[in-house]
């Protein structure tokens, strides 16, 4: 028998892998609505959260689940259809993987949700593999924990840009994407029956070192990303 060095075949392997872990995350995609619908009902104490969080942490599609002292920070994972418009006009539809930070604070009579969402086709996951040292095995728990990483980023405004572009930092490279605006869900619960538009962070590639202009370069590298 042939032994192969995985290594170095990333190029190949790259798009069954990001096939893979796509279907593996439609088996496993969020009940978004459930679980917020129960974070609605939560009562406002640190003992409810704590309960509340480890409750869920098992679920399909719950990357993460975390009480604060004034609330609680969930990260869900789903794939989605996104239908693409300009000016309008339907454009394509292409499915996605949508990692969506709720933010929540709670207090007496008071629920207020913070959200931030980054988008990932099938294609940045291949190019992930292609232009990075990530793992071979496992490539959806590895871009779980990239996503949560990016979405703390995000919600705290570190996003790079250059020219009309905008990056968001990585460990070993950065997602380069934009950002879109899309309903928010009504079926989230009444905190957001009446909510505006949300805009989300639309990875469209990875990009490693070798593939980054010297402007992004000199950004990210300044960046220190931990």
């Amino acid at each position: 028998m042939r032994v192969l060095d995985l290594e170095h075949a990333r190029g190949s392997l790259a798009r069954g892998l990001a096939r893979q872990a796509m279907e593996l995350a439609a088996r496993d995609s969020a009940e978004t609505a459930g679980i917020l619908n129960e974070v609605h009902q939560m009562a406002p104490n640190i003992r409810s959260r704590q309960r509340f969080a480890a409750r869920i942490r098992g679920r399909r599609g719950v990357v993460q689940a975390l009480p604060t002292s004034q609330g609680l920070v969930v990260v869900l994972r789903t794939v989605l259809g996104v239908d693409l418009r300009k000016d309008g006009v339907d454009c394509f539809r292409e499915e996605r993987i949508a990692w969506t930070r709720f933010h929540v604070r709670t207090g007496k009579g008071l629920i207020v949700f913070k959200v931030h969402s980054v988008h990932a086709t099938r294609h940045v996951m291949q190019r992930r593999v292609e232009r990075s040292d990530c793992p071979l095995s496992g490539l959806l728990g590895d871009m779980d924990a990239a996503m949560v990483r990016a979405l703390s980023r995000l919600a705290k405004g570190d996003v790079l840009t250059d020219r009309d572009d905008a990056y968001l930092p990585a460990r070993r490279g950065v997602w380069a994407g934009g950002t879109e605006v899309t309903q928010v869900d009504p079926g989230w619960g009444p905190a957001f029956r009446k909510a505006a538009p949300m805009e989300i962070f639309a990875i469209r590639t990875f990009l490693g070192e070798a593939e980054m202009r010297p402007t992004v370069w000199l950004g990210w590298s300044g960046e220190k990303v931990a």
